[in-house]
């Protein structure tokens, strides 16, 4: 594949995020995307049959980008120390401003018109694999002992992710507490 297909492929694609992270999917047309991108029509259509093939390619890629995330957790921490780890770096990520792939995947998620399509499939199976990282991480903090068992593995999976989606919207909008602060609480509650 030439430069100049990755390039145009990448700014449609790149464009077409930050859309359905700001405005969300339905919210956006193939029009916004393709003025966004900077491309033609033809362009996005030789690259993308639909708004829906381009949403699904951009949720495979957000998945590679937290895949690549739990992959680098340093191999000698252990699991709760790997967990607070990948909380402050997904914490770090968001607040960056560069890195929108936690909003843009709550906002998909809330999107009611996407209920009985192939990128509802691909956020459903996204969320499982997501929430399939943190129990492996909280099953082996209870093997060694690292946390309470007064939650099950499935509430604390719960917890954590609901308080880091917690945490990501409310930070867009008031910014109160620091990334210390939702680590230690979600550490300590654990």
């Amino acid at each position: 594949m030439s430069t100049d297909k990755i390039t145009t492929r990448q700014k449609i694609t790149a464009a077409a995020k930050n859309l359905f992270s700001t405005y969300g999917y339905g919210q956006t047309s193939i029009d916004d995307i393709i003025t966004a991108a900077g491309v033609t029509k033809g362009a996005f259509y030789h690259y993308f049959k639909s708004k829906e093939a381009v949403c699904s390619e951009i949720i495979e890629s957000v998945q590679g980008e937290y895949q690549n995330i739990f992959e680098t957790l340093p191999k000698e921490a252990n699991p709760l120390e790997k967990l607070k780890v990948l909380i402050k770096q997904i914490l770090e990520l968001n607040n960056s401003g560069q890195w929108v792939n936690s909003k843009l995947m709550l906002r998909l998620s809330c999107e009611t018109q996407l209920t009985q399509t192939s990128v509802k499939q691909k956020l459903d199976a996204f969320w499982k694999w997501h929430k399939d990282q943190y129990r492996q991480l909280i099953t082996q903090c209870r093997e060694l002992n690292l946390t309470d068992n007064k939650l099950s593995v499935q509430q604390q999976v719960d917890f954590i992710v609901n308080t880091l989606v917690g945490s990501i919207w409310t930070k867009t909008a008031f910014d109160k507490n620091t990334d210390e602060e939702v680590i230690d609480y979600i550490i300590e509650r654990l």
